[in-house]
C-alpha cells in the first residue's frame, strides 16, 4: 500500500553561492565537479574554467535545456550570476511588452511577470538536475536594514540582490544556501580606539 523507503537518497546537488563582491564565489563554484559556466557577466575571465558567455535571456534559457539533453557536457552547471541574468530576464519582459521599465507595468504587475519568467530558468534548472548534472547559481549580496516590529531599533542584514519576488523563489529553490563574507576583526586599544 505505501513505498516507504529509507535512507539517503542520491540526487544531484542545487546550490545558491552569494555574498559580497570579491568574495571568491566564483572560485568556490569551480572547485565543484566537472563545472561549466554560463557566464552572464563576464566574471570568469581570471578563472581557468570551461564557459559560455550569453547576454540575451532566450540564449540562456536555450542553454540550459541544452545542458540538461547532453550526457557529458558537465558535471555541473555554475550559473554566474543570478542577478546578472535578472536583468536580462527583465531586458526581456520589457522589451516584449514594449515597456521602457519594470516599474512602467503599474501595480506591480512587471513583478509578477518577472517572478513567472524566471520559473521558467528554475524549471530547467529542474531539468539539468534530472539528467544528474548540478546545479549551482550563484548572486551577488547587499545590505538591507532591517526591523523587528516588537523591538526597539534595527541592524543591518545580507540578502540576495534580487527582486522582492524572485529572490524568495530562488532560495526555496535551493538545497544548499551559502552566505560568503569576510571575517572581521575588531581590535580596541588601550585608549578605547577600535580598528577593523
Amino acid at each position: 500500500m505505501f513505498n516507504i523507503t529509507e535512507g539517503k537518497l542520491f540526487r544531484p546537488v542545487k546550490a545558491v553561492i552569494y555574498g559580497s563582491e570579491g568574495i571568491g564565489k566564483s572560485t568556490l563554484a569551480s572547485q565543484c565537479p566537472d563545472p561549466l559556466f554560463i557566464d552572464t557577466e563576464d566574471g570568469t575571465s581570471q578563472l581557468n574554467v570551461r564557459r559560455i558567455s550569453l547576454h540575451s535571456w532566450n540564449d540562456l534559457l536555450t542553454t540550459v535545456s541544452d545542458i540538461a539533453a547532453s550526457p557529458d557536457v558537465c558535471k555541473t552547471l555554475v550559473i554566474d550570476t543570478a542577478d546578472a541574468a535578472e536583468q536580462l530576464c527583465i531586458r526581456y519582459i520589457c522589451d516584449d511588452h514594449h515597456q521602457p521599465g519594470i516599474e512602467s507595468f503599474g501595480y506591480g504587475k512587471g513583478y509578477t511577470y518577472l517572478a513567472e519568467e524566471w520559473n521558467r530558468l528554475l524549471k530547467a534548472c529542474n531539468a539539468v538536475i534530472a539528467s544528474g548534472k548540478n546545479v549551482v547559481i550563484i548572486a551577488h549580496a547587499k545590505q538591507r536594514k532591517q526591523e523587528l516590529p516588537d523591538e526597539s531599533g534595527a541592524f543591518d542584514r545580507w540578502e540576495i540582490k534580487l527582486t522582492k519576488l524572485v529572490a524568495p523563489s530562488l532560495k526555496e529553490w535551493a538545497d544548499l544556501l551559502l552566505f560568503l563574507n569576510y571575517k572581521t576583526h575588531v581590535i580596541t586599544t588601550d585608549n578605547n580606539t577600535s580598528f577593523i
